[in-house]
């Protein structure tokens, strides 16, 4: 779920920050890009304090992952957009004009097909980060029904290695290796 929200919103982000020529563009590019460089544990506390003192009303659970999630994949997913667009430039929407096509078809028939292979990997990156992610998890969790899959493979580590967590790992070590699979098929293609 957090992916499904965290790509969308990440190339719209994306987007607006490369075209976006006003103040404060500076700003907001580093505000976006601390969660790449602050360390796991201060963004788990951070964003714990965030959900128990500024926002109560949301408390620690499913909604406070999701959330932390998202905040925390985004940078991510912004960063790889960025970089195809810088690569892509803005030519091809500017011949897309001058041929007639309004705004929204020069989104949607020429920048999104051409940010394609982009989306795919940042939603690829998104996933992974998620999926492995377990400390801002972890400070997000409210009781036992919000366990993941990485809190519980790490509580089961803690102990005797069971057959059922090598079981998970091996279904989580499939599934690494099927989306890098497919993201080779679909850069080759």
């Amino acid at each position: 779920i957090c992916v499904g929200v965290a790509v969308p919103l990440g190339v719209a982000l994306a987007l607006g920050l490369q075209r976006w020529r006003g103040r404060g563009g500076g700003t907001i590019n580093t505000v976006m890009l601390l969660p790449l460089v602050t360390p796991e544990i201060v963004m788990g506390v951070a964003l714990l304090l965030l959900f128990l003192r500024v926002f109560p009303g949301i408390g620690l659970g499913t909604e406070a992952q999701a959330i932390g999630q998202i905040t925390f994949t985004l940078s991510y997913v912004v960063v790889i957009v960025r970089g195809r667009l810088v690569s892509i430039g803005r030519e091809y929407e500017e011949a897309a004009a001058d041929l007639g096509a309004p705004p929204h078809d020069q989104l949607m028939r020429v920048v999104l097909p051409l940010l394609a292979p982009a989306i795919v990997a940042s939603a690829a990156v998104a996933f992974a980060l998620s999926i492995d992610d377990f400390v801002v998890t972890q400070y997000l969790s409210g009781d036992a029904s919000t366990t993941t899959v990485s809190m519980l493979l790490y509580s089961s580590a803690r102990g005797a290695p069971t057959p059922a967590l090598n079981a998970i790992a091996t279904v989580a070590l499939l599934i690494t290796l099927a989306t890098l699979a497919l993201a080779f098929l679909v850069y080759r293609r």
